[in-house]
């Protein structure tokens, strides 16, 4: 089972792109030349930075050390008295020992502290917080800048009093569409070259996001030169058929359909026994045949957004985030409220 801490590391390599490690072109140059700092800040760094602010926050553990040392008291002069004095959540349950001034100190620092959870309790909470601030933006791999607001009324358009007002959730985001990177690919292995040959492409226009396109390799018609020791495998751009959706149903339907073509590939080259060599030689846990379909179709496929002010958008969003989700204001209000109104005082909390 994940631990929180490893659930939002597993969270922040998906926003990275661990996984596209292999791609070579755009914004995926970038974050691969910063790799080696994104995990060790992943790794090293953010550990380091939670776990020394827990440290700093001695007021915490001080005050968990002082209620439980008051429990312990308030147990132990219950049974000198042979009367249970607290249950099992530390609750009075023998009322007529209320007003004594031990009852009294445990009383008032349970309601000043509550009972403030243990180090590995809070580093839990910070990691979960965490994870759940970064995963309201990522959906299916893109990054969504979506206005919170609160609770109730979840997002938020910052409308200043225009007439007419256009909005969509990617409005404050350059969208970089990789079409434009169709070309012939090409690599070489134990002497053959390989080649991926793109004959029919439907592509959307204007930059504009349509019916979801995959790469669709034409197994059946992989051929193979001997002279010029070359293989070649066509491929098509184009949406799904009915067929197609059938069998590639559900998620990773591009993985799905290249899992479906390389043994089909392979088998147009049964004949050629040093070509297979080639293609099923093992890289990195996977044959080379398997990992340049997958850097292919990633290449052209992989479309990235560009934030125009990524740090200004976080940080209104924290903000949000802490005043609605981690110190509710809502909630100290009405405790403000409701304590003035416990002593009697409603009518001086509204001369105030």
């Amino acid at each position: 089972m994940q631990t929180s801490q490893q659930k939002l590391q597993n969270l922040l390599q998906q926003l990275f792109r661990a996984d596209a490690a292999d791609l070579d072109f755009g914004i995926y140059r970038i974050i691969n030349y910063r790799r080696e700092q994104i995990q060790a800040f992943i790794y090293e760094e953010l550990p380091a930075i939670v776990n020394n602010e827990l440290e700093a926050n001695t007021e915490v553990e001080s005050a968990r050390e002082r209620i439980t040392e008051l429990e312990n008291q308030v147990r132990e002069f219950g049974n000198n008295l042979g009367e249970e004095m607290l249950d099992a959540d530390g609750n009075l349950i023998n009322e007529a020992y209320r007003e004594r001034p031990l009852i009294q100190q445990y009383l008032e620092a349970r309601e000043q502290h509550g009972f403030p959870p243990n180090r590995d309790q809070r580093e839990d909470a910070v990691y979960n917080h965490l994870y759940t601030f970064f995963s309201r933006y990522y959906d299916n791999g893109d990054f969504i800048p979506r206005r919170r607001y609160s609770q109730t009324e979840r997002y938020a358009v910052p409308y200043n009093g225009e007439e007419v007002y256009l909005h969509w959730a990617n409005r404050d985001q350059h969208y970089v569409k990789s079409g434009e990177h169709f070309s012939t690919y090409r690599f070489k292995s134990q002497g053959v070259t390989v080649t991926f040959d793109l004959r029919d492409v439907d592509i959307e226009k204007d930059d504009i996001k349509g019916t979801k396109r995959f790469f669709v390799p034409l197994s059946a018609e992989t051929t193979y030169e001997s002279e010029t020791h070359e293989i070649c495998i066509p491929f098509e751009y184009r949406p799904l058929t009915d067929e197609d959706k059938k069998r590639y149903s559900g998620q990773k339907q591009q993985d799905k359909i290249l899992e479906a073509a390389e043994p089909e590939i392979m088998k147009c080259l049964t004949s050629h026994y040093n070509v297979l060599s080639a293609l099923e030689h093992q890289t990195e846990g996977e044959t080379t045949l398997k990992k340049h379909l997958r850097t292919y179709t990633r290449r052209n496929t992989a479309d990235f957004f560009i934030h125009k002010d990524l740090r200004g958008f976080l940080n209104r969003e924290l903000d949000i985030y802490i005043k609605n989700e981690v110190i509710p204001i809502s909630d100290l209000i009405l405790t403000d409220v409701n304590s003035e109104l416990i002593r009697g005082g409603s009518k001086s909390l509204f001369n105030k």
